[in-house]
């Protein structure tokens, strides 16, 4: 009996059409199943288009036309030239501005001044300003520049003038001009109170020239052994036009090439300086020395046991100098003197330290600045 109730309501739901709902809903179905779509309420927003009763590209049209009519305004028809600010103009020229390598773009105020002074250079070319300060320096410079003729452009910026001079501080003002030429020195002649001679040598063949000393006394000459950092090489040339020295000469093997660094550093003094450049040192130190000049070799005090008999004490450098002509030699921080110079010299000295409890690790001086203490002995 309970069988048979459970097959006829079996029965009587697979007659329904369709599966029963599991919940209520207040949409009356026709026909067909109930589907949850069916069945779920769906709240759409109402366009703006569709609520003011327009299509939607009518609509657009009547909301946003003018925004694109302004826009069509502002941009420039192609066949017009588009105005250009004055700062645009001016980068302008700049992406146009081409260097020339064949010549140097000295700059700064000293150094320029010096050099348009001293004319030690074959020629000059423009001089470049760029809001420098009104200085008398700057009023001789001008003037210089029209006694040699310069053409004085002043219509490019700052980041022209930092692009000649590799970022340097230039103030400013930036002129062209051939590098300075460095002749070749054979020895240093003899030479006496006022006066020194040099030998210069040219392709086999030797001139001697003759100058005058920076004071009344014996010539006082410098040789740079093997300086290669630039900022070193002009505060030594600085020092050296400073303190009175007659001349110098660089060993033509690493050391740091007379380029606008070194002029910047020596704040213009490797104008006013006659350099020269030794070829074969060796040959030039014994020459020398043969011609009746001293020879005196810088090195550090920790190297100074090295040759203990040519050893002297600074303070005797300038009984040297009253008795003859002296040559001062100084070398890099890092290796010093070559050896082969040292045996060549006559004395070696050091700047001795004021410390007794004196760190190996800062065991002399800065290049420039020892070499700056010993010539003021001279």
């Amino acid at each position: 009996m309970r069988v048979s109730n459970v097959r006829l309501f079996g029965a009587s739901l697979r007659s329904l059409n369709g599966p029963v709902a599991p919940f209520k809903s207040d949409k009356a179905h026709n026909k067909g199943a109930v589907t949850f779509d069916r069945n779920f309420p769906v709240h759409r927003r109402v366009k703006a288009w569709e609520r003011d009763r327009e299509d939607k590209e009518s609509w657009f049209k009547r909301k946003h036309a003018h925004h694109h009519a302004k826009q069509k305004k502002r941009e420039p028809q192609r066949d017009e030239k588009p105005e250009f600010t004055r700062s645009q103009a001016l980068r302008k020229t700049i992406s146009q501005l081409k260097l020339n390598p064949l010549v140097e773009y000295l700059y700064g105020t000293n150094p320029v001044l010096a050099a348009l002074k001293a004319q030690q250079r074959e020629s000059f070319g423009t001089l470049y300003l760029h809001n420098p300060k009104s200085t008398p320096k700057l009023a001789e410079i001008l003037a210089l520049a029209r006694e040699l003729e310069l053409p004085v452009k002043s219509e490019y910026g700052k980041h022209d003038l930092n692009l000649m001079t590799n970022n340097g501080v230039h103030n400013g003002i930036v002129v062209e001009t051939k590098p300075i030429e460095v002749e070749q020195l054979r020895c240093l002649a003899a030479s006496e109170i006022g006066k020194f001679t040099v030998t210069k040598e040219h392709v086999g063949a030797t001139e001697s020239s003759v100058s005058s000393t920076a004071a009344e006394r014996y010539p006082l000459a410098l040789y740079i052994d093997e300086i290669s950092d630039p900022h070193n090489m002009g505060a030594i040339l600085r020092s050296a036009y400073f303190l009175g020295v007659d001349c110098i000469v660089v060993s033509e093997r690493n050391c740091a090439p007379l380029s606008p660094v070194v002029s910047k550093t020596s704040s213009g003094a490797l104008e006013f300086l006659p350099i020269y450049s030794s070829q074969k040192p060796l040959r030039f130190f014994e020459e020398s020395r043969s011609n009746g000049w001293t020879i005196i070799s810088s090195v550090a005090p920790s190297e100074s046991g090295r040759m203990g008999s040519k050893q002297i004490d600074a303070d005797t450098l300038k009984g040297q100098l009253q008795n003859g002509p002296c040559m001062l030699v100084v070398g890099s921080e890092g290796q010093g003197i070559r050896t082969s110079l040292l045996q060549r010299s006559d004395f070696l000295v050091s700047v001795n330290s004021g410390r007794a409890d004196l760190d190996e690790s800062v065991d002399s001086l800065n290049a420039s600045v020892a070499t700056a203490l010993l010539l003021s002995k001279f």
